[in-house]
């Protein structure tokens, strides 16, 4: 099973943009633009999840429908309470285990995306990744397992992937 952890991209501050409470927050421009370079670099690297998954956050849900649209793809998106900022790394696990992906994007927040990754990584409550703002970390293991033992394939920061794609496809800076 591959299972793509990200946190959500940038969002507006609570009280701004009609944003009354911290799950209505929408992306800024920036987080728009972080969402959809995101999805750019997953289709170059043949990246194509079978599932989005997403906290029910509005930030959560519109950055996996951008990197989803990106991505071309045609999995369906569905949002997880278990994603919530405050949820549990193994009630999380458990819920991604029900959806049956082998292929899967997980959009959440802080703690809890670093926290389901350390659980997932045998680093218990542990935050071995570090998880910016629309940052992505790429794991493969058992889907199958009660107790995962998952792996690190890569990580990918913002701004990493800012980088990629102010250069060409033979690696040439764009004007």
């Amino acid at each position: 099973m591959y299972l793509y952890l990200m946190r959500h991209a940038e969002a507006v501050d609570p009280g701004t943009d009609g944003a009354q409470s911290d799950s209505a927050r929408a992306l800024t421009e920036k987080g728009r633009r972080q969402s959809r370079r995101m999805g750019t670099a997953l289709r170059r690297l043949g990246v194509e999840p079978d599932l989005i998954l997403t906290s029910s956050l509005a930030r959560a849900v519109e950055t996996g429908r951008l990197v989803g649209e990106e991505l071309d793809a045609d999995a369906p998106q569905r949002a997880l309470d278990e994603l919530a900022p405050s949820g549990g790394a193994e009630a999380a696990w458990q819920a991604l285990r029900r959806q049956q992906g082998t292929s899967v994007l997980v959009v959440g927040h802080l703690p809890s995306i670093a926290r389901l990754a350390g659980w997932l990584l045998g680093c218990g409550d542990g935050e071995p990744l570090h998880f910016h703002k629309g940052s992505l970390a790429a794991l493969h293991g058992d889907g199958n397992a009660r107790n995962p033992a998952f792996e690190v394939e890569w990580l990918l920061a913002p701004g990493t992937v800012k980088r990629l794609a102010a250069r060409g496809t033979h690696g040439e800076e764009r004007s």
